[in-house]
Protein backbone atom coordinates (compact mmCIF):
# COMPACT_ATOMS: atom_id res chain seq x y z
CA UNK A 1 0.00 0.00 0.00
CA UNK A 2 1.38 3.83 -0.97
CA UNK A 3 2.62 5.42 2.07
CA UNK A 4 0.21 7.83 1.95
CA UNK A 5 -3.34 6.41 1.31
CA UNK A 6 -4.48 9.51 -0.68
CA UNK A 7 -1.84 8.62 -3.46
CA UNK A 8 -3.63 6.08 -4.58
CA UNK A 9 -4.16 5.16 -8.26
CA UNK A 10 -7.41 3.61 -9.13
CA UNK A 11 -8.06 3.00 -12.49
CA UNK A 12 -9.64 4.80 -15.44
CA UNK A 13 -13.42 4.12 -16.52
CA UNK A 14 -13.11 4.76 -20.08
CA UNK A 15 -16.40 4.77 -20.69
CA UNK A 16 -17.44 6.83 -17.93
CA UNK A 17 -14.63 9.66 -19.08
CA UNK A 18 -16.20 9.74 -22.83
CA UNK A 19 -19.84 9.67 -21.50
CA UNK A 20 -19.29 12.38 -18.98
CA UNK A 21 -17.25 14.30 -21.54
CA UNK A 22 -20.24 14.04 -24.36
CA UNK A 23 -18.44 11.54 -26.11
CA UNK A 24 -19.37 8.64 -28.35
CA UNK A 25 -18.29 5.21 -26.83
CA UNK A 26 -17.53 2.81 -29.26
CA UNK A 27 -18.19 -1.05 -28.16
CA UNK A 28 -17.10 -4.18 -28.91
CA UNK A 29 -19.01 -7.69 -27.71
CA UNK A 30 -17.23 -10.97 -27.34
CA UNK A 31 -19.06 -13.79 -26.14
CA UNK A 32 -18.09 -16.83 -28.54
CA UNK A 33 -14.62 -16.14 -28.63
CA UNK A 34 -13.71 -15.17 -25.84
CA UNK A 35 -9.69 -15.92 -25.47
CA UNK A 36 -7.10 -13.45 -23.72
CA UNK A 37 -5.48 -13.05 -27.09
CA UNK A 38 -8.45 -12.05 -29.08
CA UNK A 39 -9.09 -9.79 -26.05
CA UNK A 40 -5.39 -7.97 -26.60
CA UNK A 41 -5.73 -8.04 -30.62
CA UNK A 42 -8.87 -6.18 -30.75
CA UNK A 43 -7.68 -3.73 -27.95
CA UNK A 44 -4.57 -3.03 -29.93
CA UNK A 45 -6.75 -2.22 -32.75
CA UNK A 46 -7.56 1.19 -30.95
CA UNK A 47 -10.84 1.12 -33.04
CA UNK A 48 -12.95 0.50 -29.64
CA UNK A 49 -13.42 2.38 -26.12
CA UNK A 50 -14.76 -0.59 -24.41
CA UNK A 51 -15.12 -4.49 -24.31
CA UNK A 52 -18.21 -6.07 -23.29
CA UNK A 53 -18.53 -9.59 -22.44
CA UNK A 54 -21.36 -11.81 -22.72
CA UNK A 55 -22.38 -13.43 -20.13
CA UNK A 56 -25.74 -13.77 -20.30
CA UNK A 57 -25.42 -15.88 -23.71
CA UNK A 58 -21.94 -17.53 -23.13
CA UNK A 59 -20.38 -19.75 -20.58
CA UNK A 60 -17.61 -17.60 -19.44
CA UNK A 61 -16.73 -18.61 -16.14
CA UNK A 62 -16.02 -15.54 -13.45
CA UNK A 63 -12.41 -16.49 -13.30
CA UNK A 64 -12.13 -16.52 -17.20
CA UNK A 65 -13.84 -13.05 -17.27
CA UNK A 66 -11.59 -11.80 -14.48
CA UNK A 67 -8.89 -12.82 -16.96
CA UNK A 68 -10.15 -11.34 -19.62
CA UNK A 69 -11.14 -8.29 -18.11
CA UNK A 70 -6.83 -7.78 -16.51
CA UNK A 71 -5.74 -8.18 -20.42
CA UNK A 72 -8.42 -5.00 -21.31
CA UNK A 73 -7.06 -3.07 -18.82
CA UNK A 74 -3.85 -3.08 -19.91
CA UNK A 75 -5.08 -0.90 -22.70
CA UNK A 76 -7.10 2.40 -22.72
CA UNK A 77 -10.39 0.54 -23.00
CA UNK A 78 -13.26 -0.25 -20.92
CA UNK A 79 -13.92 -3.90 -19.76
CA UNK A 80 -17.87 -4.71 -19.10
CA UNK A 81 -19.71 -7.48 -18.38
CA UNK A 82 -23.28 -8.23 -19.59
CA UNK A 83 -24.72 -10.31 -16.99
CA UNK A 84 -28.23 -11.44 -15.68
CA UNK A 85 -28.62 -9.41 -12.52
CA UNK A 86 -31.21 -11.91 -10.71
CA UNK A 87 -28.89 -12.36 -7.67
CA UNK A 88 -26.36 -10.70 -5.63
CA UNK A 89 -23.68 -13.28 -5.71
CA UNK A 90 -23.68 -12.66 -10.08
CA UNK A 91 -23.60 -9.08 -9.48
CA UNK A 92 -20.95 -8.49 -6.81
CA UNK A 93 -18.70 -11.14 -8.53
CA UNK A 94 -18.59 -9.72 -11.42
CA UNK A 95 -17.87 -6.41 -10.34
CA UNK A 96 -14.79 -8.08 -8.10
CA UNK A 97 -13.21 -9.22 -11.31
CA UNK A 98 -12.52 -5.66 -11.51
CA UNK A 99 -14.82 -4.45 -14.06
CA UNK A 100 -15.99 -0.93 -15.32
CA UNK A 101 -19.37 -1.59 -15.26
CA UNK A 102 -22.19 -3.86 -15.84
CA UNK A 103 -25.09 -4.51 -18.32
CA UNK A 104 -28.13 -5.76 -16.42
CA UNK A 105 -30.46 -8.25 -19.20
CA UNK A 106 -33.86 -8.36 -19.07
CA UNK A 107 -34.62 -6.06 -16.48
CA UNK A 108 -38.71 -5.78 -16.32
CA UNK A 109 -39.10 -2.75 -14.09
CA UNK A 110 -38.03 -0.26 -11.28
CA UNK A 111 -38.41 -2.88 -8.31
CA UNK A 112 -35.95 -5.02 -9.97
CA UNK A 113 -33.69 -1.92 -10.75
CA UNK A 114 -33.75 -1.27 -6.86
CA UNK A 115 -32.78 -4.44 -6.00
CA UNK A 116 -29.41 -4.55 -9.07
CA UNK A 117 -28.46 -0.86 -7.31
CA UNK A 118 -28.50 -2.96 -4.05
CA UNK A 119 -26.49 -5.38 -4.82
CA UNK A 120 -24.06 -3.28 -6.73
CA UNK A 121 -23.19 -0.95 -4.18
CA UNK A 122 -21.85 -0.67 -0.78
CA UNK A 123 -22.88 0.96 2.43
CA UNK A 124 -20.70 4.35 2.72
CA UNK A 125 -21.20 6.58 6.07
CA UNK A 126 -19.78 9.34 4.32
CA UNK A 127 -21.10 9.36 1.05
CA UNK A 128 -20.31 12.32 -1.25
CA UNK A 129 -23.17 14.18 -3.04
CA UNK A 130 -24.63 12.08 -5.19
CA UNK A 131 -23.25 9.08 -4.38
CA UNK A 132 -25.39 5.87 -4.19
CA UNK A 133 -25.41 3.63 -1.68
CA UNK A 134 -26.75 -0.05 -0.97
CA UNK A 135 -25.97 -3.57 0.45
CA UNK A 136 -23.08 -4.56 -1.23
CA UNK A 137 -20.93 -7.36 0.88
CA UNK A 138 -17.10 -6.95 1.64
CA UNK A 139 -14.53 -8.64 0.54
CA UNK A 140 -11.69 -5.86 0.21
CA UNK A 141 -9.41 -8.74 -1.62
CA UNK A 142 -10.01 -8.68 -5.35
CA UNK A 143 -8.83 -7.41 -7.75
CA UNK A 144 -11.45 -4.57 -8.51
CA UNK A 145 -9.32 -3.51 -4.64
CA UNK A 146 -6.06 -4.41 -5.79
CA UNK A 147 -5.87 -7.11 -3.70
CA UNK A 148 -6.47 -5.27 -0.76
CA UNK A 149 -3.98 -2.52 -1.62
CA UNK A 150 -6.82 0.37 -2.35
CA UNK A 151 -7.10 2.33 1.03
CA UNK A 152 -10.95 0.75 2.27
CA UNK A 153 -12.62 4.17 2.20
CA UNK A 154 -11.78 4.87 -0.94
CA UNK A 155 -12.29 1.59 -2.62
CA UNK A 156 -15.54 1.91 -1.69
CA UNK A 157 -15.99 5.34 -3.21
CA UNK A 158 -14.33 4.47 -6.12
CA UNK A 159 -16.90 1.65 -6.40
CA UNK A 160 -19.75 3.13 -5.58
CA UNK A 161 -19.04 6.09 -7.99
CA UNK A 162 -17.26 4.96 -10.95
CA UNK A 163 -18.35 1.79 -11.87
CA UNK A 164 -21.75 1.89 -13.86
CA UNK A 165 -25.11 -0.04 -13.95
CA UNK A 166 -27.22 -0.10 -17.41
CA UNK A 167 -30.38 -2.03 -17.28
CA UNK A 168 -31.53 -3.48 -20.72
CA UNK A 169 -34.54 -2.71 -22.11
CA UNK A 170 -35.70 -6.05 -24.18
CA UNK A 171 -39.45 -6.03 -24.25
CA UNK A 172 -42.77 -4.35 -23.86
CA UNK A 173 -43.29 -4.60 -19.88
CA UNK A 174 -39.82 -3.10 -19.53
CA UNK A 175 -40.29 -0.35 -22.25
CA UNK A 176 -44.00 0.66 -20.76
CA UNK A 177 -41.29 0.82 -17.11
CA UNK A 178 -38.54 2.40 -19.15
CA UNK A 179 -38.50 6.05 -17.41
CA UNK A 180 -39.66 4.64 -13.86
CA UNK A 181 -36.40 2.75 -14.41
CA UNK A 182 -34.08 5.15 -15.41
CA UNK A 183 -35.30 7.31 -12.75
CA UNK A 184 -34.21 4.68 -10.01
CA UNK A 185 -30.90 6.42 -8.03
CA UNK A 186 -27.85 3.94 -9.07
CA UNK A 187 -28.71 3.20 -12.38
CA UNK A 188 -26.44 5.28 -14.79
CA UNK A 189 -28.50 4.34 -17.86
CA UNK A 190 -30.55 2.07 -20.46
CA UNK A 191 -29.09 0.08 -22.69
CA UNK A 192 -31.90 -0.76 -25.57
CA UNK A 193 -31.12 -4.44 -27.40
CA UNK A 194 -33.12 -4.06 -30.60
CA UNK A 195 -32.68 -7.95 -31.31
CA UNK A 196 -33.89 -9.13 -28.24
CA UNK A 197 -36.97 -6.81 -28.73
CA UNK A 198 -37.89 -7.44 -32.33
CA UNK A 199 -38.09 -10.97 -31.34
CA UNK A 200 -40.34 -10.01 -28.38
CA UNK A 201 -42.56 -7.93 -30.43
CA UNK A 202 -43.06 -11.23 -33.15
CA UNK A 203 -40.54 -9.12 -35.61
CA UNK A 204 -37.52 -11.60 -35.14
CA UNK A 205 -34.28 -10.16 -36.21
CA UNK A 206 -36.05 -7.22 -37.96
CA UNK A 207 -34.12 -4.77 -35.72
CA UNK A 208 -34.79 -1.83 -38.33
CA UNK A 209 -38.09 -2.30 -38.51
CA UNK A 210 -39.93 0.88 -37.68
CA UNK A 211 -41.86 -0.76 -34.29
CA UNK A 212 -38.41 -1.37 -33.14
CA UNK A 213 -37.08 1.98 -34.04
CA UNK A 214 -40.01 3.51 -32.01
CA UNK A 215 -38.97 1.79 -29.21
CA UNK A 216 -35.58 2.66 -29.59
CA UNK A 217 -36.70 6.23 -29.52
CA UNK A 218 -38.53 5.80 -26.58
CA UNK A 219 -35.91 4.29 -24.26
CA UNK A 220 -33.94 7.30 -25.27
CA UNK A 221 -36.63 10.13 -23.99
CA UNK A 222 -36.75 7.76 -20.78
CA UNK A 223 -33.25 7.93 -20.44
CA UNK A 224 -33.31 11.69 -21.27
CA UNK A 225 -35.97 12.66 -19.04
CA UNK A 226 -33.68 11.19 -15.99
CA UNK A 227 -30.82 12.99 -17.40
CA UNK A 228 -29.27 9.59 -17.31
CA UNK A 229 -27.12 7.82 -20.89
CA UNK A 230 -28.07 5.16 -23.29
CA UNK A 231 -26.86 2.47 -25.14
CA UNK A 232 -27.53 -0.22 -27.64
CA UNK A 233 -26.94 -2.46 -30.66
CA UNK A 234 -26.94 -0.54 -34.44
CA UNK A 235 -25.73 -2.24 -37.03
CA UNK A 236 -24.70 -0.25 -40.32
CA UNK A 237 -23.44 3.18 -40.29
CA UNK A 238 -27.70 4.07 -41.23
CA UNK A 239 -28.45 2.51 -37.87
CA UNK A 240 -25.69 3.90 -35.75
CA UNK A 241 -26.40 7.51 -37.24
CA UNK A 242 -30.39 6.61 -35.90
CA UNK A 243 -29.19 6.10 -32.90
CA UNK A 244 -26.92 8.97 -32.36
CA UNK A 245 -29.14 11.26 -33.63
CA UNK A 246 -31.79 9.95 -30.20
CA UNK A 247 -28.35 10.94 -28.32
CA UNK A 248 -26.78 7.32 -27.79
CA UNK A 249 -23.36 7.60 -26.07
CA UNK A 250 -22.53 3.72 -26.14
CA UNK A 251 -23.07 2.12 -29.16
CA UNK A 252 -22.04 -1.56 -30.33
CA UNK A 253 -21.93 -2.21 -33.94
CA UNK A 254 -21.42 -6.17 -33.60
CA UNK A 255 -18.27 -8.23 -31.76
CA UNK A 256 -16.20 -11.34 -32.41
CA UNK A 257 -18.89 -13.61 -34.19
CA UNK A 258 -19.45 -10.64 -37.32
CA UNK A 259 -15.85 -10.48 -37.29
CA UNK A 260 -14.95 -13.85 -37.80
CA UNK A 261 -17.81 -14.45 -40.39
CA UNK A 262 -16.96 -11.52 -42.28
CA UNK A 263 -12.71 -11.96 -42.13
CA UNK A 264 -13.51 -16.08 -42.92
CA UNK A 265 -15.65 -14.79 -46.50
CA UNK A 266 -13.50 -12.32 -47.40
CA UNK A 267 -10.38 -14.61 -47.21
CA UNK A 268 -12.39 -17.45 -49.36
CA UNK A 269 -12.36 -14.60 -52.19
CA UNK A 270 -9.14 -15.43 -52.61
CA UNK A 271 -10.16 -18.20 -54.20
CA UNK A 272 -12.09 -16.73 -56.94
CA UNK A 273 -11.14 -17.39 -60.40
CA UNK A 274 -13.32 -14.78 -61.64
CA UNK A 275 -13.01 -10.99 -60.56
CA UNK A 276 -15.73 -10.26 -58.38
CA UNK A 277 -18.94 -8.32 -59.20
CA UNK A 278 -18.97 -5.04 -56.91
CA UNK A 279 -22.75 -5.26 -57.21
CA UNK A 280 -22.31 -8.72 -55.08
CA UNK A 281 -19.77 -7.91 -52.73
Amino acid sequence: MPANPTDFKYPTNWTLEKVRAGELVRAYVIGNFADPRHVDLVCRSGLFDAIWFDLEHFDIPMRELAVLSLVTRAHPVSPIARIKASDYQTVMRALETGVDGIICAMVADAAEARQIVTWAKFNNPSPTAGEVIGQRGWNGGNIDSAYARAPAAGYIRQQNTATFVLCQIEHDEALRNASEIAAVPGVDGLFFGPGDYSVSAGLPAQITHPRVMEAMAQVANAAKRSGKWWGTVAVGREMIAQAKALGAQFICPGGDLKVVNLGLRELGKSFATEPADPAKS
